[in-house]
C-alpha cells in the first residue's frame, strides 16, 4: 500500500520535512512533496490548489494531480478540504467523513480520458472507501477528536460561496455539508481504482444559517484544526503501512 495526502484550504504543506518532484503527466505537470513518517513510510503530499494557491476550485488541474498519483504507485488517497455545514448537526470546529456525494458542479472534466480510466462506465457505489472511512473513525474516536459524524457532501463550482436559496435545496437533497474541490477528484480516483476518503474539517456554516461567511473566519479555523488533520492522517497510514 501506498498513501498519499491532498491538502486543501490551508493545508498547503505537509508539517514534516519533505522534498519536491515534479511529475509529468498526459494531463499537466503536478509538483508533489514526498515525506517520511517516523516508522519510515513515505506519504506523497499534494496541494490540489497548487503552489501559491494558483488555481480556483474550478480551475484546478484534477485529472493531472489524480494521474500523478497513479503514476507514483499511490494506493490509497485520503483527501483534506475545508466544508461548509448545511445541517446544524454539523458542527464547525469539528471534522467528518464523506461517505458520498451530490455533483453541482458545471463545467469540470469528470473522467480520465477513455484509454486511462479501468472501466467504460465507473461505478459510484463506495466512491468514498468504507474501509479507509471505519479506519478514519476509530482513530477520531479513540483521540476524542471533536466529530460530527458522516456526511453526504454537496460539491458546487465556486469559487463563489453558495446563496441561501441553493444550501436550502442542498438540504432538502440530502446534503449534510457544503464544498468545492472533492468532485471531481473523488471519482477521479475510483476511475483508477484507488481507494480514496476524505475528511472534512466544518469552517463555518452555510450561507443563510448564521452570520456571514468569510475566508478569514475560514481560515481561522482551518489553522487551528491543521495539526490534528495531519495527525489523524500519519497515525491512519502508520497503523495501515509500519
Amino acid at each position: 500500500m501506498k498513501y498519499a495526502i491532498i491538502g486543501g484550504t490551508n493545508l498547503e504543506s505537509l508539517p514534516i520535512p519533505y522534498r519536491e518532484e515534479v511529475v509529468g503527466t498526459p494531463y499537466g505537470d503536478v509538483v508533489i512533496y514526498r515525506g517520511t513518517l517516523d516508522c519510515g513510510q513515505e506519504v506523497i503530499f499534494r496541494f490540489r490548489h497548487g503552489v501559491l494557491f494558483r488555481h480556483d476550485p474550478p480551475d484546478i488541474n484534477y485529472r493531472a494531480n489524480i494521474f500523478a498519483m497513479h503514476m507514483l504507485g499511490v494506493t490509497h488517497i485520503i483527501g483534506l478540504s475545508s466544508v461548509g455545514a448545511c445541517d446544524y448537526g454539523f458542527k464547525v470546529g469539528t471534522v467528518c467523513l464523506v461517505n458520498d456525494f451530490i455533483d453541482m458542479t458545471k463545467n469540470r472534466p469528470l473522467s480520465f480520458d477513455r484509454e486511462h480510466r479501468l472501466a467504460l462506465h465507473t461505478g459510484m457505489e463506495d466512491v468514498f472507501s468504507p474501509t479507509l472511512n471505519d479506519a478514519l473513525e476509530r482513530l477520531i474516536l479513540e483521540k476524542k477528536l471533536p466529530y460530527s459524524g458522516r456526511a453526504v457532501y454537496c460539491c458546487t463550482e465556486g469559487p463563489r460561496f453558495e446563496t441561501a436559496a441553493e444550501v436550502r435545496m442542498f438540504r432538502m437533497l440530502g446534503a449534510q455539508i457544503v464544498g468545492q474541490t472533492l468532485v471531481p477528484e473523488a471519482p477521479l480516483a475510483r476511475d483508477l481504482g484507488m481507494e480514496y476518503a476524505a475528511i472534512g474539517v466544518l469552517s463555518n456554516y452555510a450561507t443563510g444559517m448564521m452570520s456571514y461567511v468569510t475566508d478569514d473566519g475560514i481560515g481561522s479555523v482551518m489553522r487551528e484544526m491543521r495539526g490534528s488533520v495531519f495527525t489523524l492522517c500519519f497515525e491512519l497510514i502508520q497503523s495501515k503501512s509500519c
